[in-house]
């Protein structure tokens, strides 16, 4: 077996089965096997996967996260190399074509990866490029090591299944109830073995979800009781934002003095996030997270007096900021109460 596709779901009803008829439809002239982990997915994920049959292999397991997922699928896969797909991505037709041989004549390469076209959800249409001018061009180790991370599309990559074995897989730190950072952590212990090519095409439609989903889908990992579940949220903010924290001690440990301005704007990226979250709970009347959230913001990026401000008005009570409200500018008080201005979002 030449290639192994490894595709890890939860809770992918809406968007698994274009996945992997983008698979299936691949122009590619050597033997594939598709794997796909359904992590413990609660809607009707494993109805539609059931729906394929002997097209795929089906792992069905607890909800471990990503990384473990990932894992437990390249575990079982029999290719020389792994071809990565999540499972609300999907490829252009040529996507294993153009990729594949880029591992076969080179010797160096470890890993590929291509560009890919944005589709931003709610928008419909294509947005941007996942790789923007600039970064366009097979990164250095040097390179990767500098903020922001290396813009690598986990559904565009495919690696060698004895690289991935050799770096131990993802890091399994990173659990369900974590979001994000794990893939480029494994992206730099892969360039430490060798040459990632990058491919200059967009050979994967990346469904990138609007900046409030992006925020919901970090809540819905965590099912924690607290006398805001109805609205998906617990108590300490802080929480949605562990996998930043493993990261950044993950970068540390490994790699020393290398890895610290990484690690410290990933940091930095988690107080901004934050922020927003603090904006949009003022927002939404909810004086009490927002201050909560500011604080927790305030642990990793102390010195932003905005912040300070921001916690301020939160802390002020409702009747009083609406007293003074009449004397703010209009931008000035968004700036307060939210909701979030959408240049401050991250990409």
């Amino acid at each position: 077996m030449k290639v192994s596709v490894v595709i890890p779901v939860f809770n992918n009803e809406a968007t698994i089965g274009a996945a992997l008829e983008s698979v299936f439809a691949q122009r590619f002239d050597q033997p594939f096997e598709v794997i796909v982990v359904n992590d413990g997915s609660t809607d009707g994920t494993l109805s539609v996967l059931e729906k394929f049959g002997d097209r795929i292999r089906l792992i069905d397991q607890q909800n471990a996260g990503v990384a473990p997922a990932r894992n437990a699928g390249i575990g079982a896969a029999t290719g020389k190399f792994i071809a990565l797909l999540d499972g609300d991505d999907t490829w252009t037709e040529d996507k294993l074509a153009k990729t594949v041989p880029v591992l076969e004549n080179n010797a160096a390469c470890v890993a590929v990866f291509s560009n890919a076209a944005i589709v931003e959800s709610g928008h419909g249409g294509v947005q941007q490029k996942y790789v923007e001018a600039g970064w366009t061009h097979s990164p250095t180790l040097d390179e990767m090591f500098k903020p922001p991370s290396w813009p690598i599309l986990p559904s565009s990559v495919v690696v060698r299944r004895e690289t991935m074995i050799a770096i131990g897989g993802f890091p399994e730190e990173f659990t369900a109830a974590d979001y994000g950072c794990e893939d480029t952590f494994a992206f730099l212990l892969m360039r430490e073995h060798g040459e990632i090519i990058f491919v200059p095409e967009d050979l994967v439609r990346y469904r990138m979800p609007q900046w409030e989903v992006k925020l919901t889908k970090r809540r819905s990992t965590l099912n924690i009781d607290s006398d805001r579940k109805s609205r998906g949220l617990i108590e300490d903010p802080q929480r949605y934002f562990r996998a930043n924290v493993i990261f950044a001690r993950l970068m540390r440990d490994r790699f020393g003095v290398r890895g610290r301005a990484l690690a410290g704007y990933v940091l930095d990226g988690a107080a901004h996030e934050l922020v927003m979250m603090g904006m949009m709970s003022m927002h939404e009347g909810d004086r009490e997270y927002a201050r909560r959230c500011y604080l927790s913001s305030i642990r990793y990026r102390p010195l932003n007096l905005k912040t300070y401000a921001r916690l301020a008005w939160a802390a002020m009570p409702a009747s009083v900021a609406q007293a003074v409200s009449a004397m703010l500018s209009a931008s000035l008080l968004r700036s307060l109460s939210g909701p979030p201005f959408l240049e401050e979002r991250p990409r």
